[in-house]
């Protein structure tokens, strides 16, 4: 037994692929640092990978329902970004930023996250429609997704172009959002 043990072990060591990360110029880099700010203050310019940064700094800060807040507006820029990247290897930019956030939350962080969530309440709730009215007036975001598309295997392998899917409505992918992601009436 000890020796098919060993044998397993050494078959096993030798069968563990290699594993190489490969970073690009820009992969999830953030442009701007921002802060523990209100979804007031957030700009047209602000990419997910900015308002993640804001994130960590209003975790740090115990303003978690901030940080929600940010989350939100995080998420529904990344889903607009998914929209208008080519490259659908670059979607997961926003899983990775996610990851790194709680991350560098500890241990808490899930835990205080989800209660500033239920605080937030659920579609129609206070916090919901301000959220949508405030959103709505800052209008169509105007940030680069340079953060996403340098996070796909295209920024690696080469792609024409500038990585944007071309003919895109940005707009009319914006409005749709608002209403089938974010939820928000009107």
């Amino acid at each position: 037994m000890k020796r098919f043990l060993l044998v397993l072990c050494c078959v096993a060591s030798g069968t563990i692929a290699q594993v190489t990360n490969i970073e690009t110029p820009g992969n999830l880099k953030s442009e701007h640092d921002v802060g523990c700010i209100s979804v007031e203050q957030v700009a047209a310019d602000f990419s997910p990978a900015d308002l993640f940064g804001g994130i960590s700094e209003c975790h740090r800060d115990r303003s978690y329902d901030k940080a929600v807040e940010l989350m939100i507006v995080a998420q529904l820029r990344g889903e607009f970004d998914k929209l208008r990247v080519a490259d659908k290897t670059a979607h997961q930019a926003m899983q990775v930023l996610a990851l790194q956030t709680q991350d560098a939350g500890g241990r808490r962080y899930q835990r205080q996250m989800q209660e500033a969530f239920q605080r937030f309440g659920g579609t129609g709730s206070p916090h919901h429609t301000k959220l949508c009215q405030q959103v709505k007036q800052q209008g169509l975001p105007r940030h680069s997704p340079s953060y996403m598309i340098q996070h796909g295997m295209k920024a690696i392998t080469g792609f024409e172009g500038d990585g944007l899917v071309d003919d895109f409505n940005d707009q009319r992918a914006w409005d749709n959002l608002l209403k089938t992601y974010l939820k928000c009436s009107g």
